[in-house]
């Protein structure tokens, strides 16, 4: 199980290590960028630590004791994320119906496509319910386990009262339990909380990496796994949601809006903006301006370097554009670019924060006409 976790070799030595040694820690930290295996890898830790098997090559993914734990179903699998409100009784159970169907259908999609987004209807977090179920789980025996594993999930998204709620089980965490918070914003836990874990950084995955998981593991088109790799930032997760749902249609759409930009025809890129369909998110928005920028990257390449752009099919395009702007000096078409770069990371930025996409896509037009002006 550990081999199919890609790009993430300091970690993966440092558990490995730690397994070997019988110097497991009691409470872990693994922090990162969204995507970059950090779910996976802490229950394939969990999983190592349990795994019935008699050969070196554990977690083998096979056992009973691997397979509960992959089903996300192993008695000693303690897993907490952000909810809506559950109504949560002492015992654990979840009163309220519509919170009770959407946390099955996460739990079934973890299972099933980690990869997906799932989208509760309503705000999300740890509440000290949950936190103080966990802790009376925590309390009791360990069933079938070797050690016991408690994962929780974004826990950075545990509120003030939880996260002092859980200090004290963090100071002195219950016998054969390790615990793990995973984290991608962990500025955002209390320093109490981060300085009673052993810290785990996971580093973004590089293009490649991700471009050989899609065409190894999901069986996507060498050209396309490139394209989405890219546009990634390091996120596995959304590299593989754009090479199997978004990818075409999004850098369709990027491309058009690039050729009426380069074209100069403003009149239709303001339409083409306007009709965006209804379900045009923040999310889409971003894939678009990702692709949108890696058509620039390929623009500055085009010259120097064709045999680095990633966008193959497009060269023509391309080296077509590059001949328009042959009077600027290359030093300046870099430098525009540059600019045109940390504009769209700052988009990015907004989008996260819910600005509308429709006006970062307007602002995206005039850095466009900008950029490609002579």
């Amino acid at each position: 199980m550990f081999n199919k976790i890609k790009g993430q070799n300091g970690a993966l030595s440092n558990l490995k290590a730690a397994i070997a040694n019988e110097r497991v820690a009691q409470a872990y930290l693994f922090h990162g960028s969204p995507g970059t295996g950090k779910f996976t890898t802490a229950l394939s830790f969990g999983m190592a630590l349990n795994c019935l098997a008699q050969s070196e090559y554990r977690p083998c993914g096979q056992c009973s004791s691997c397979r509960k734990f992959l089903a996300l179903d192993h008695p000693d699998l303690l897993y907490v994320f952000p909810t809506p409100n559950l109504s949560l009784s002492p015992e654990g159970e979840i009163g309220n119906r519509e919170a009770k169907k959407e946390y099955d259908e996460y739990v079934k999609l973890k299972r099933e496509s980690p990869w997906e987004q799932y989208r509760f209807s309503t705000n999300t977090m740890i509440r000290i319910e949950s936190v103080n179920w966990l802790i009376r789980r925590l309390s009791l025996s360990v069933h079938e386990a070797r050690r016991r594993l408690c994962l929780i999930e974004n826990a950075d998204q545990m509120n003030i009262d939880s996260q002092n709620a859980f200090l004290k089980t963090l100071e002195e965490p219950p016998a054969d339990t390790v615990i793990i918070l995973i984290s991608s914003q962990p500025s955002r836990l209390l320093p109490t909380v981060v300085s009673r874990c052993q810290p785990l950084r996971f580093q973004s995955l590089a293009p490649r990496v991700i471009e050989d998981v899609l065409c190894d593991d999901f069986h996507i088109p060498r050209e396309q796994a490139r394209a989405a790799a890219h546009i990634s930032a390091g996120n596995l997760k959304r590299a593989i949601r754009f090479a199997q749902n978004e990818s075409s249609e999004l850098r369709a759409q990027a491309f058009e809006i690039l050729q009426l930009a380069a074209d100069g025809k403003d009149l239709a890129l303001f339409r083409n903006i306007q009709a965006l369909p209804r379900q045009f998110t923040a999310e889409s928005a971003i894939g678009v301006l990702r692709y949108v920028t890696m058509f620039i990257g390929d623009l500055a390449l085009i010259e120097d370097a064709p045999e680095q752009i990633v966008n193959i099919d497009k060269e023509s395009f391309l080296t077509t554009l590059r001949e328009r702007l042959a009077s600027l000096d290359p030093a300046e078409i870099g430098d525009r670019a540059l600019v045109f770069t940390k504009n769209v990371e700052d988009y990015i930025h907004r989008l996260q924060g819910n600005v509308n996409p429709r006006l970062v896509m307007m602002n995206l037009c005039l850095d466009l006409k900008t950029l490609l002006t002579s």
